[in-house]
C-alpha cells in the first residue's frame, strides 16, 4: 500500500543514511525494495537552480534507485504557510516547473 499523496510524479525530498544524503526530485516509483527518483542531491540544488535561471546546461536530474534500507525519511515537497517549497522556489526563480526542467512535461524546454 502506497502512502497517500506519494504517486509517481510527486515532487519529494528524500533523506538517506550510510552515507547521509538529501535528494530532491520527482518520484518515479515507491516499492518495498526501494525508491526510484529523478533527482539531484540537495547540496547541488543551488548550482542547478542558478544554471537553469540563466538558461545554461550542465547539471541536471538523474534517475536513481535507492534501496529501502538506506531510506530514513521521505517528504512530499510542498509550500506550507510562509515556508516555500523547493519546487515553488524553483518556479519563482526560473519561470518554469521542475517537471519542465527535468524533461518530464509536455512543454518544450527553453534555451
Amino acid at each position: 500500500m502506497k502512502p497517500s499523496g506519494l504517486a509517481p510524479g510527486t515532487l519529494i525530498l528524500l533523506y538517506l543514511h550510510s552515507p547521509r544524503e538529501k535528494v530532491f526530485g520527482v518520484l518515479v516509483s515507491l516499492e518495498p525494495a526501494g525508491i526510484a527518483v529523478r533527482g539531484i542531491e540537495l547540496a547541488a540544488f543551488e548550482d542547478w537552480l542558478r544554471q537553469e535561471a540563466r538558461g545554461e546546461s550542465g547539471l541536471g536530474l538523474l534517475t536513481l534507485f535507492y534501496p529501502m534500507n538506506r531510506v530514513e525519511r521521505l517528504e512530499k515537497d510542498e509550500t506550507v504557510g510562509g515556508l516555500e517549497g523547493i519546487a515553488d522556489r524553483f518556479r519563482r526563480e526560473t519561470g518554469r516547473s521542475v517537471l519542465e526542467a527535468a524533461g518530464l512535461s509536455s512543454r518544450r524546454r527553453r534555451r
